[in-house]
């Protein structure tokens, strides 16, 4: 619409940008600053062609500009305070800052509403920092804008001469939106029960929260039996009700998010980590960053790798360390995290078989099938506060010893042990075994604090409130499955389900079956269809992909494919179990010298861009505690 002619001499004749907006369905009342500057530099352009003027420029359409000036200001400690805002003036070096970052919802449409999410930085004692900006992602997906200041201060040498920063995603605590249902004003405690007994809807007024009659989920687990069909068929059916039925959740009116001219838009759609990429990325050009470094532990590897993926160019260093599967598929993650699992409780069990005399179990591998065989039965129980007798399952068996074995310091192998070995047969204070049942029950049966198995018959916790409870070891899972659901492809009815579990009960063991069918009925049937990212590779990304060699959440194999999707990387093992290679100075870890060792090689690269020989392994030179 704008017409840009040219006098006799050469001359540009004066132009309006205003007739560029009159045809927008959403009339803009102040045209973004951003499409102004582009428009500018292309009309500039035009003008320095049709006149032939050699002292025109682009770089001098872009100095001509005001906002040309400030994008060559921006930095870490004067941002574009459009997009960025800290909560203090004049921030210096070596400043702990927070603040906001607004993105939008949708970055392909300009009439989808704006999101405001919390950011923190800790900045370099130079400015500007030496070595640049670098995310850190904790994983979760809650990891928040926190998490890069514990680590930093965790490990200063590997974050010298980093702005070190987090971001709390879409969706997480924090944010003004978030994904959880909110314990204080969703969950209760019911004065009394109908005649059938409490059911989850006594507890909680969520939309989210799951149906009646659906047993517990968590992150790879579910209170069922793995083993019987007639339990996996009930939790499948009621997930897919939930999500595929009636919707209750997908259409809360919570979700619907009204944009710039009037349209609504549903939040669940929009919180994949695809998404997360672009806002990392809104960040970057807000301080005026050419590039970014990112460090991702666990999930947070998953959206290192997807920024690498979509923004190569703009990687300085990263590493990616306890690693998600870089093809996003809902089949591959259940498949390993079932493996993981399994490997895990093999690792326990020949650890005590090397060195019985330390490990708290007799004969480990006898009384674990043993332990797992009176959970079959109904046997592992517990007395209520009424007197009634209260079952544990396999299921949440299987969830006490993953929360356990999952530390990387490998003190929870001997808790493991311990455990099962006050729940074994070979235990003959009935009493103490009955108490161990109990603890385990009141770690994921709780709604506010109160234990609900004990006090009203039933197990409901977070893991159906999908509120934070006040539990020692449940989990809500309803964030992971929000951002899994969209992030990874694949759609199944509940036969479609069923026939995945037949296909591979029999290939698994209870752990790994448990964690398979916690994975399939948490995201299969997420209500919100997928936005699934691309399969994570870049050749040209120099990427360090660190392994434990025994992690429980995010099995090997996966660290060693996503490697091979970023083949000018390397591969750093460490013989190590629990999730994640543990840090370097934590008092906790049971083998501190090797760790050290291996944790140096990492901070070469972060420092100095050295990557390590590939698949070079450290190797560990204590035995991993296993009880007593």
């Amino acid at each position: 619409h704008a017409h840009l002619g040219f006098d006799g001499s050469g001359s540009p004749l004066p132009f309006t940008l205003s007739t560029l907006f009159v045809d927008s369905a959403c009339p803009i009342g102040s045209p973004d600053m951003d499409v102004l500057q582009m428009l500018t530099i292309a009309l500039c352009s035009i003008a320095m062609v049709a006149s032939t003027r050699s002292d025109v420029s682009e770089g001098t359409c872009l100095l001509q500009t005001e906002r040309g000036k400030r994008l060559q200001a921006r930095t870490s400690l004067k941002p574009d305070r459009n997009v960025l805002q800290w909560r203090v003036s004049g921030p210096k070096a070596g400043d702990t800052i927070d603040g906001t970052l607004k993105v939008s919802m949708d970055p392909s449409d300009p009439d989808s509403p704006d999101l405001v999410l919390q950011v923190q930085m800790i900045l370099a004692e130079t400015q500007p920092a030496p070595n640049g900006p670098i995310l850190v992602h904790c994983g979760g997906p809650s990891s928040g804008a926190s998490c890069g200041a514990r680590v930093a201060k965790s490990s200063p040498g590997h974050y010298k001469g980093y702005d070190v920063w987090s971001i709390t995603q879409r969706g997480m605590q924090g944010n003004n939106l978030t994904l959880l249902c909110d314990s204080n004003t969703d969950s209760m405690l019911p004065e009394t029960c109908g005649l059938g007994g409490c059911k989850v809807s006594d507890f909680t007024t969520c939309d989210c929260a799951l149906p009646d009659g659906t047993p517990q989920i968590g992150e790879i687990w579910a209170d069922v039996d793995p083993r019987k069909e007639s339990d996996v068929r009930t939790m499948f059916e009621k997930m897919s009700d939930w999500g595929m039925k009636t919707a209750k959740c997908y259409t809360s009116e919570k979700w619907q998010i009204e944009g710039k001219c009037g349209k609504k838009w549903n939040f669940l759609d929009y919180v994949g980590t695809q998404y997360l990429a672009q806002d990392i990325d809104v960040f970057r050009k807000a301080i005026g960053a050419d590039k970014m470094s990112v460090y991702g532990y666990s999930y947070g590897t998953y959206v290192g790798a997807v920024y690498a993926t979509v923004f190569p160019e703009n990687i300085h260093r990263i590493v990616l360390d306890g690693n998600m599967s870089p093809w996003p598929q809902k089949n591959q993650q259940a498949l390993g995290d079932a493996e993981a699992n399994d490997k895990a409780i093999a690792k326990l069990l020949l650890d005590c078989r090397a060195d019985p005399a330390r490990c708290s179990l007799s004969n480990a591998e006898e009384e674990y099938m043993a332990v797992v065989e009176m959970a079959h039965q109904g046997k592992l129980t517990a007395r209520t506060k009424s007197g009634a007798v209260f079952p544990l399952t396999v299921g949440m068996l299987m969830a006490y010893l993953q929360m356990k074995y999952t530390s990387n310091t490998g003190l929870g192998f001997p808790q493991c042990t311990q455990t099962l070995a006050k729940l074994s047969p070979n235990n003959t204070n009935q009493t103490a075994r009955s108490e161990t049942v109990g603890m385990i029950l009141d770690g994921f049966c709780v709604v506010k604090g109160v234990p609900t198995w004990y006090d009203y018959d039933v197990c409901v916790g977070p893991g159906q409130t999908m509120a934070q409870e006040g539990q020692a070891l449940g989990d809500t899972y309803f964030e992971q499955c929000a951002i899994w659901g969209v992030d990874q492809a694949g759609l199944y009815r509940v036969e479609d389900a069923l026939g995945r579990w037949r296909a591979n009960k029999e290939k698994f063991g209870d752990a790994g079956v448990a964690a398979l069918i916690g994975d399939i009925a948490g995201y299969s049937f997420w209500p919100a269809t997928a936005t699934p990212n691309a399969p994570m590779v870049r050749a040209s990304v120099p990427v360090l992909v660190v392994g434990n060699l025994f992690d429980t959440a995010t099995g090997y194999t996966w660290s060693q494919q996503m490697r091979q999707a970023f083949s000018k990387g390397a591969l750093l093992t460490w013989q190590g179990v629990g999730h994640t290679m543990p840090r370097a100075g934590n008092p906790n870890n049971y083998d501190p010298v090797a760790i050290e060792k291996c944790q140096a090689l990492v901070r070469e690269y972060m420092q100095n861009g050295t990557l390590p020989q590939d698949g070079h392994t450290c190797h560990s030179t204590k035995p991993v505690p296993v009880g007593l």
